[in-house]
């Protein structure tokens, strides 16, 4: 079977493609409009096109010409004649005044003499384009502009000019002139100018999107490193990312030849300056360049013009870079191994002096200079961390352990440079990495001779493991087993801090500890161990006082990292008690924080989830989707990206996508640690919203059976019972009989058991169990829906609504009822929750009679359940949009209903919205 290459799947281009559609609607409600796409080679302007093409069926002709490169100037109207003759010879125009273009195309009639010249050819090709849009409306692609000879230029300017009938939308693809405007200029400024023109500039993907792509490619999801290497080599060009997915290090043989192409066909002088630009690894400085090359002056300025010239180099800052960093890549490749040694020598001996450790250790390392690798490398790794480059800082104490030579002892033995290792392995967010590191000083270091040394590395190693999997506190543990039990110990009141911080939420325990690090560090003055305690005490005691106390003192100290445990527990601390804007802002501020000092991807991940909780509750949804997706952009570690997916997923489910919530359920689902115990309640919901009840009471059974049921905050524990209750009401729903009563009945009764052995943890635990009760009693909605005003909750203030009011109804009290549901449904059409938008929708309305849809309208209908818009209806059925808007009208009248999303509930509430046709 051959290896795919081209992805299956369309990416990072939704808004674009949204643009061209706005800008079709547009050339058929008001007149003629221009799409400009512009975009390096390889961003996929085509694709772009295609896709477009391909999402319009068969309502709307799609002919497409492209420009060709030959030499200083195209084939004269090469496309337009591609664009005519498939309107003339395949959509099949009809002869009509065609006499200049009757000599391109003799079907069209008798060809006329040479009267009237290019004015009269470009009228009857305008004639033509406008007698095509009057039948149906006609997309013309003209592909490559930037190839286009100076006559295809004119007509398609006198084309955008002249234009008038309704239904014509010129899309133009072109590449934008590497200097100046270039011969393009003048038509483009022209056409943007026009009131009817869109202009799309592709950008290069992001890293998320070349993860995608790759995932399409590969037939599975990527692992982080792979899409990070991938996405610095491609620099996110969707062509090159196609021929980097399954090639390694290398650069693939076809993509080299067609990269070195420009570089081969350079004068040698030049080509070897552009040799000992590649070697700089990146951006270089004209000084250094001109040291390394052992050129200056006029000269060199001239290469370095002809370089830049050819869109080989660009000017950046005071010196050059690459344009691409394939091509820099694919040039340092074709030295040979000699010419690429003597070149790092060179630029190791030219930075020697200069400062620049980390790029001296690079050069130098290439060079084969271990000893002066060696000591740049410690250097570099000190100046990584001084600037909060945690990554770079384990990279470079990584090539100086390689390099040991222990009698270099650069500044520390071994297990320090290790232990460097492991902690900036806990700031980068690289924890199983820094786990490795700590383990290797651990083997290293002799416990009864340096117990305090040992102890240093267990207090990283359960730090390190706690983070990647919450299995630290054995290494605590361990670790105030190896030191003297001295009451006054800074080192102990450390370890019994962190030790306090991981048993959480097993507050008896951990409370004795925190209390007695906070002792420790008031009698010794250490500020580490006092803001520790203070953390602990505080947050037990829910005292915002020592909160800020343990802010003020953290603030003086140079870790970063405690500092953004400060934001977490006034986070909880504020969600707890149901003031959920405060918890937003301070997780909002740690987040800012970490990003600033370089812990974005560890501690801002985690910030990120309390972020990301609280805005959902506090109905901030389009926020919490934007804190979700730029934290999982920063490939976040495990346990991090699992609990960011579980909201994701919740969060998708709330809104209505349900595809999107079952990709973050699969990938959580059988996650292992206590912490991540809120998943059921996506997997059980998930499960209702799918139709599949008994699927959800097994996920809620496996919940129940959960150990960490008992362990972790009981606020985090009932939003399961909630959706398990929720459960339950779907199965009786959905199905009938004594048996299936009797099994819900157990189940409630389960659930009302795992209530009573939990605790209430604040104001929005309360409010959580106060409708659980309801939920399981069938009463006490008014309890429930002032439980969630107060607390400004606007989702689950609208759930408890609506269950109100279909309680009410069925007591018979209507307008209790209906008042009930005017507030919910306002509510949740102003969160976009789809869902729940619907069932307040189908409860409120009388079932009214349907039998007279056609058996069209059966298919239209199913369409619209889905989602779909008039244009997607057209395409799938092979329609027109106009209609399938006539369908749809004719569909809203018969059931009834105001709005599509009314037609869709009642499809789902009668059993309209089955298998949708193919």
């Amino acid at each position: 079977m051959a290896e795919r290459v081209v992805s299956p799947v369309f990416v990072g281009r939704g808004e674009e493609l949204s643009a061209l559609a706005a800008a079709l609607d547009t050339a058929v409600e008001q007149g003629p409009a221009v799409a400009l796409v512009a975009g390096e080679a390889g961003i996929g302007k085509s694709r772009l096109l295609a896709e477009f093409a391909r999402s319009l069926g068969s309502g709307v002709r799609v002919v497409e010409g492209a420009c060709a490169e030959l030499g200083s100037d195209g084939l004269p109207y090469a496309p337009f004649v591609t664009v005519l003759r498939r309107l003339i010879r395949v959509e099949g125009v009809l002869p009509g005044p065609y006499r200049q273009l009757a000599r391109w195309f003799p079907e069209l009639g008798e060809a006329g003499d040479a009267e009237g010249g290019k004015h009269q050819l470009y009228e009857e090709v305008l004639t033509l384009v406008e007698r095509v849009a009057a039948d149906r409306p006609v997309v013309v692609s003209i592909e490559d502009l930037h190839w286009a000879d100076a006559a295809t230029r004119e007509l398609l300017g006198f084309l955008a000019r002249n234009l008038t009938q309704a239904g014509v939308f010129l899309t133009v693809t072109y590449r934008p002139p590497e200097t100046g405007d270039g011969l393009l200029g003048p038509l483009l400024s022209e056409l943007s100018r026009r009131p009817r023109t869109t202009t799309l500039r592709l950008d290069r993907l992001d890293r998320q999107g070349v993860g995608r792509q790759l995932a399409a490619i590969l037939g599975a999801e990527p692992d982080p490193a792979t899409v990070r290497r991938v996405h610095e080599r491609s620099d996110g060009n969707p062509l090159f990312v196609e021929a980097l997915a399954r090639a390694g290090e290398r650069t693939p043989d076809s993509l080299r030849t067609l990269l070195l192409y420009g570089p081969r066909s350079l004068p040698d002088p030049a080509r070897e300056l552009l040799r000992v630009a590649s070697v700089a690894g990146g951006r270089v400085g004209h000084r250094l360049l001109a040291e390394v090359a052992g050129q200056d002056g006029a000269g060199l300025d001239a290469l370095l013009r002809e370089l830049v010239d050819r869109s080989l180099l660009l000017t950046a800052g005071d010196g050059y870079d690459f344009r691409h960093a394939l091509i820099r890549h694919v040039v340092y490749e074709d030295l040979l191994p000699g010419e690429r040694a003597r070149l790092h020598a060179r630029y190791a001996e030219a930075l020697r002096d200069s400062g620049a450790h980390a790029e001296l250790a690079a050069h130098a390392y290439a060079a084969g200079d271990r000893g002066l690798a060696l000591s740049a490398g410690y250097l570099a790794a000190a100046q990584a961390r001084s600037t909060y480059a945690y990554e770079e800082q384990v990279r470079m104490l990584d090539q100086v352990l390689e390099l040991w030579d222990p009698d270099a002892r650069p500044g520390g033995d071994r297990i320090d440079v290790l232990t460097g290792a492991a902690e900036a392995c806990m700031l980068s967010g690289d924890y199983a990495r820094g786990v490795d590191y700590a383990t290797a000083g651990l083997a290293a270091v002799d416990e009864r001779r340096e117990p305090e040394r040992a102890a240093q590395l267990l207090e990283h190693r359960g730090r390190l493991r706690h983070r990647l999997n919450a299995t630290g506190v054995s290494d605590w543990e361990r670790a105030l087993e190896l030191l003297p039990a001295a009451p006054d110990s800074v080192q102990r009141g450390r370890l019994l801090g962190v030790l306090a911080m991981g048993l959480l939420p097993e507050t008896d325990r951990a409370r004795d500890l925190f209390e007695e690090a906070l002792g420790i560090g008031r009698r010794t003055g250490d500020a580490t161990v006092t803001v520790r305690g203070l953390l602990g005490v505080g947050s037990m005691t829910r005292d915002l006082g020592m909160l800020a106390q343990a802010r003020t003192l953290a603030e003086r100290l140079d870790s970063h990292d405690l500092l953004m445990t400060v934001p977490m527990y006034e986070a909880t601390l504020h969600a707890k008690a149901g003031d959920q804007d405060r918890a937003i802002d301070a997780a909002r501020d740690g987040i800012r924080h970490a990003r600033r000092y370089g812990l974005g991807r560890s501690r801002g991940a985690e910030l990120a989830r309390y972020a990301g909780r609280s805005l959902i509750l506090a109905g901030e949804w389009d926020e919490a989707a934007a804190v979700l997706r730029d934290s999982l952009q920063e490939d976040p570690p495990p346990l991090s990206r699992q609990a960011l997916r579980v909201l994701d997923g919740y969060l998708s489910l709330l809104r209505g996508d349900v595809a999107a919530a079952a990709d973050a359920a699969a990938a959580v689902e059988h996650a292992g640690s206590g912490s991540l115990f809120p998943r059921y309640q996506l997997l059980c919901l998930l499960a209702v919203a799918q139709g599949d009840q008994e699927r959800a009471d097994l996920f809620l059974d496996r919940a129940l059976a959960d150990p960490a049921l008992t362990r972790i905050y009981s606020s985090d524990a009932r939003p399961v019972l909630v959706a398990g209750a929720l459960a339950q009401r779907a199965r009786l729903a959905h199905g009938t009989g004594e048996g299936l009563r009797q099994r819900v009945a157990e189940r409630q009764a389960e659930l009302a058991a795992a209530d009573a052995a939990l605790g209430v943890d604040g104001r929005l635990d309360r409010a959580w169990q106060i409708m659980l009760h309801a939920l399981l009693d069938d009463d006490g909605w008014d309890h429930a829906v002032a439980a969630w005003r107060e607390l400004r909750q606007p989702y689950e203030l609208a759930l408890s609504l609506f269950h109100g009011a279909r309680a009410a109804l069925a007591a018979g009290d209507r307008p209790g009822g209906t008042a009930r549901l005017k507030e919910a449904a306002r509510l949740a059409q102003d969160l976009g929750a789809t869902p729940l938008t619907r069932e307040i929708a189908l409860l409120g309305r009388p079932r009214p009679a349907h039998d007279g849809l056609t058996e069209r309208e059966h298919d239209v209908l199913r369409l619209i359940s889905e989602g779909l818009s008039n244009r997607q209806i057209a395409a799938r059925l092979h329609i027109s949009p106009s209609t399938a808007g006539v369908h749809v009208s004719h569909i809203l009248t018969k059931l009834g209903a105001a709005t599509r999303t009314e037609a869709a509930a009642i499809a789902f509430r009668d059993g309209l919205a089955g298998s949708s046709p193919t």
